[in-house]
């Protein structure tokens, strides 16, 4: 009788168990499929901040829904409402990674190179100026663009580049510096509706003039710099609006793109981000001296923030990840051809 009573017992506490599991998981799929909703609406702070997450998102679902799959198969779930719930949070997660991944009309994997270009946030608060020099001459880019440097910085990128690189230009303001292996043509700093410091500047593929704009907009982790960053990504709008010749803009925009201001962007320009059919490519945040954020916790916040957008007569060869030295960012390469 003892024994009956305590495996009685056993059994209420393990269905106890089961069925709060069971609420939690629920409850975290229901909590998945608002977040996963978020970068259609979310224009205002801080939840613009939520929509980066999309693959984390993704695989939680994966992973919640297998849950309640194991469940059902042991009879622990009856209904498949939960089941269905799932599916519907992976689907809406699964439609705006797959295109990432996708072959399309700008892919130009089958032919020969014409330029390459790099962009490398390699943080400002980062002494390892070697590490970072090393991993462009392994790169070998045509064009690298450098973010968030200061004089220091700069000093030892002329020094670390000057047999590969005879063309350099630093921008008055905004932490960004181009070195190139071809000419410069008007490099210059330009300040758009006061708002945020670029680089520009031309220089020439085949004949064709090509215009050239590096980028930093604020790190959107207050109101005041996530207005700011809306602002500057507007003024970038109009001023490539404005260009006649083709055009390439890199850098660290401090935006996936999934945020809701990425899509308009976007809508805006139309222009082409060279990560289309190379995959989600996450380049933010890397584990660095300085990056004060637990190690453990780094894989799960990785989101795509660093970009290189083109315009239609651009073909894309390959777009990779590079390494990231000691800078909590990786570095992004692109390879590119002009067509006619």
């Amino acid at each position: 009788m003892p024994t009956l009573l305590l495996q009685n017992n056993y059994t209420v506490i393990q269905d106890i168990n089961n069925s709060m599991l069971l609420i939690i998981v629920i409850t975290a799929l229901c909590i998945l499929g608002i977040l996963s909703l978020t970068s259609y609406f979310a224009w205002f702070y801080p939840i613009e901040l939520l929509t980066h997450f999309k693959v984390q998102y993704f695989v939680a679902a994966l992973i919640l829904t297998g849950i309640l799959l194991i469940f059902r198969q042991k009879r622990i779930l009856k209904s498949k409402v939960p089941i269905l719930l799932g599916l519907v949070v992976i689907s809406l997660n699964i439609v705006e990674i797959l295109p990432w991944y996708l072959p399309n009309s700008q892919q130009a994997t089958n032919q020969t190179p014409q330029i390459r270009i790099e962009s490398f946030n390699v943080n400002v608060e980062n002494e390892e100026y070697q590490q970072s020099i090393d991993i462009v001459r392994k790169d070998n880019p045509d064009i690298a663009l450098f973010i968030e440097i200061h004089d220091t910085w700069y000093n030892n990128l002329k020094t670390g580049f000057k047999d590969i690189f005879p063309y350099s230009f630093r921008s008055p303001g905004g932490g960004l510096a181009v070195f190139s292996r071809i000419p410069l043509e008007d490099a210059r700093g330009v300040n758009l509706d006061e708002v945020g410091h670029h680089l520009v500047t031309n220089f020439n593929i085949n004949g064709k003039t090509i215009h050239f704009i590096g980028t930093h907009p604020m790190v959107p982790v207050k109101p005041k710099t996530f207005h700011r960053r809306n602002r500057q990504l507007a003024a970038l709008e109009k001023y490539i609006n404005q260009q006649q010749n083709s055009v390439i803009i890199a850098g660290d925009f401090n935006l996936s793109p999934w945020s809701p201001y990425y899509r308009k962007f976007i809508k805006k320009t139309n222009l082409h981000n060279t990560r289309l059919g190379f995959g989600a490519l996450p380049s933010w945040p890397r584990p660095a001296t300085h990056v004060r954020i637990p190690s453990w916790l780094i894989p799960l916040l990785n989101i795509p923030i660093d970009h290189c957008l083109v315009s239609k007569n651009f073909g894309v060869v390959n777009t990779y990840v590079s390494q990231h030295g000691n800078s909590d960012h990786a570095a992004i390469v692109v390879d590119l051809v002009l067509r006619s």
